[in-house]
């Protein structure tokens, strides 16, 4: 987080063992209560705030289980609320730093114990991802050496290009990740030199498997920047 990058943590007791520290300091929340044993219940369903990038989405929740257990309730510290549950107590929150420097996101409810319905857990995954890697926002400023990252064509059924400028000599990490945040393919982790460059993804994995349809997020990293752009593989 130091470093500019991203951070997602969930834990269902993080506030009730370590609200003190710097860590929970930097995540934008305040502890709020402890909640019950998981035989009392505390999450039934949970409901993406208005405003937010998650409005409308809603889930049931695996209630009286064991990822039940003494769910922490949350504020905000200067994040955003993103999903409440059934009581109108905070679960989610997002956060973004004093200056913009970071984004993280705090879930105190496990994200693998919802239940998917009208919208699927992986729908959430991919909000999430595209918040905390900054999908969508525009690189205007002029002291960025990274620039004009584009894909095409873009939805693929096959091969994808990507194209980007280099400003100054950096060293790039490009990597692609599925829909859930696991890197499928790395393509490049070495200098660059400043020029503009193309790279064709096959739609292969690091294995050389052709990948399933679905979306995927491409991420060009230099030490003090990461752009990011989604693509979608329909065969």
């Amino acid at each position: 987080m130091n470093a500019g990058k991203g951070l997602y943590i969930e834990n269902p007791d993080l506030g009730y063992a370590h609200s003190g520290t710097q860590l929970y300091q930097m995540l934008g929340a305040t502890y709020l209560g402890d909640g019950n044993p998981y035989s009392t219940g505390n999450v039934q369903s949970v409901t993406g705030q208005p405003g937010t990038f998650v409005a409308g989405m809603s889930y049931n929740y695996m209630y009286q289980q064991i990822p039940d257990n003494y769910v922490d309730y949350i504020g905000s510290n200067g994040g955003t609320i993103l999903f409440r549950s059934q009581e109108n107590y905070g679960r989610v929150i997002c956060y973004s730093g004093t200056g913009n420097t970071y984004r993280s996101i705090y879930s105190t409810f496990n994200l693998g114990a919802l239940r998917n319905g009208a919208y699927t857990k992986l729908q959430l995954v991919q909000k999430y991802m595209e918040y905390l890697l900054r999908i969508g926002i525009e690189e205007n400023s002029e002291n960025m050496a990274l620039k004009n990252l584009t894909l095409y064509p873009n939805p693929s059924y096959d091969n994808i290009k990507c194209n980007f400028a280099l400003k100054t000599s950096q060293h790039l990490r490009i990597n692609i990740f599925d829909a859930t945040g696991r890197i499928i393919r790395t393509i490049a982790d070495k200098e660059f030199s400043p020029d503009a460059y193309e790279f064709i993804w096959n739609g292969c994995d690091n294995s050389g498997k052709k990948v399933s349809n679905g979306t995927y997020i491409f991420v060009v990293e230099t030490e003090k920047e990461t752009i990011a752009r989604t693509a979608i593989i329909t065969r």
